[in-house]
């Protein structure tokens, strides 16, 4: 799936008014109710994150800055060659990680797309806490592959 193809499922996802249930829904739910807690005005629309041009969408460079400056991570917008640095390897615990791709933050968006909150409000909430976003990544990330 490339990146636009991704960035048209999470549009197609805002439009969806009915939740999905899936095997993790009882973990996207509970973190989402903890990042609502923590971090409740720190949240963007989805039209703010998406800017589209003949028909090609581009993301909002300040939504990721946004991100960026919340977790306290640094935002690489590119893959780096070889194994340049072990701190950002896939294979560091997210606890431990210092860096996020765009990719992170659309997975991100995708997982959150599918809570009851955003459902709701049609707002997604930029955590403060650096776990509770790397857990919503991991989720995004299996309902990307499983293609729910």
């Amino acid at each position: 799936m490339t990146i636009q193809e991704y960035l048209n499922k999470i549009e197609a996802l805002r439009q969806e008014k009915t939740t999905i249930a899936f095997q993790e829904n009882v973990d996207l739910e509970f973190c989402v109710q903890k990042i609502q807690q923590s971090s409740p005005d720190a949240s963007f629309i989805i039209d703010d994150l998406f800017q589209e041009i003949s028909e090609i969408i581009f993301i909002n460079k300040d939504v990721v800055k946004y991100f960026a400056n919340h977790l306290g991570l640094l935002f690489l917008e590119e893959q780096e060659s070889g194994n340049v640095c072990f701190a950002n390897s896939e294979e560091v615990r997210a606890e431990y990680k210092q860096s996020f791709k765009l990719i992170d933050v659309l997975d991100y968006i995708y997982a959150f797309g599918h809570s009851t909150a955003f459902k709701e409000s049609q707002k997604v909430i930029v955590p403060s806490e650096k776990d509770l976003f790397w857990k919503l990544v991991k989720i995004g990330l299996s309902l990307r592959n499983d293609k729910i």
